[in-house]
């Protein structure tokens, strides 16, 4: 078109019809080619903006996902500390439990080489006739000793005949008294009935090792017996004061550490 018009102003004429026609037509050439370029411009800024549409959803949902696995992954971190805390706190348990199991062994074995010696080097002693209102223990003369008594009701206790078992504890208890077995013989008993599940006068039992025999090793884990059973009842306040007392009176036992262990998981 602008050719055609220099054409036109170079040659000094009028132009003709036909020139005007032919511009004319250029002008309208023109136009179209504008209009479709117009055209292309806004199909391709259309598409852009659905583009941007999808990647702006796409990258919403890809928030969505982080933040749900984030929550996800935070859950799950919160239960692998809470399982790994309870694991500790039974293998605190174990230990001390496992402790207390070799220390009785020990001592069991203890009191069966001294029964052995005892009973190899010493004549047996005749036992006096109960005198009329003598009211003094005696033991009877086919009785067995106590360690002897000790050992067997152990052996029953283990085989299950709770009540056979406890008969013997309560013999040793009745003959020998004094005896360095009478403590473990009153714990012994608790077990017998903790076994049936008679907690109850399992309690009952439990409380009296550590109240007739409060400087035996049976006597720390006896209270921390109590102080749970407390707890059970919902006698939460009694419980800790009991609990509190096994880790007052007896600091460095193993229930002691199981008392340290019961409290912190519920107090969590």
């Amino acid at each position: 078109m602008l050719l055609s018009l220099l054409a036109i102003a170079s040659s000094g004429c009028l132009a003709t019809k036909g020139d005007i026609r032919l511009l004319q037509d250029e002008i309208r050439a023109t136009r179209g080619q504008v209009s479709q370029v117009d055209t292309s411009v806004i199909r391709a800024n259309t598409q852009l903006r659905q583009q941007i549409t999808t990647l702006s959803s796409e990258l919403l949902r890809l928030s969505d996902s982080v933040r749900i696995q984030a929550s996800r992954l935070a859950s799950m971190q919160a239960t692998t500390n809470g399982e790994l805390n309870a694991m500790n706190g039974q293998i605190v348990q174990m230990q001390a439990l496992l402790n207390q199991s070799t220390r009785t062994i020990q001592e069991t074995r203890e009191r069966l080489n001294a029964l052995r010696e005892a009973a190899s080097s010493a004549p047996p002693t005749p036992v006096a006739p109960m005198s009329a209102g003598d009211t003094s223990r005696h033991v009877p003369p086919n009785l067995p000793g106590s360690a002897t008594l000790y050992i067997t009701g152990k052996e029953t206790l283990q085989n299950g005949a709770f009540t056979t078992a406890r008969n013997t504890f309560e013999q040793l208890l009745s003959a020998y008294p004094n005896s360095i077995e009478a403590p473990s013989a009153q714990f012994q008993i608790g077990q017998s009935y903790t076994s049936e599940g008679n907690n109850a006068a399992a309690d009952s039992v439990y409380q009296l090792v550590y109240t007739r025999y409060p400087k035996s090793t049976d006597a720390p884990t006896a209270m921390y017996r109590h102080g749970t059973f407390l707890w059970d009842a919902n006698k939460k306040p009694e419980a800790r004061a009991i609990l509190n007392r096994v880790t007052n009176e007896y600091p460095n036992s193993d229930a002691a550490a199981l008392v340290k262990s019961f409290l912190r998981d519920r107090d969590r």
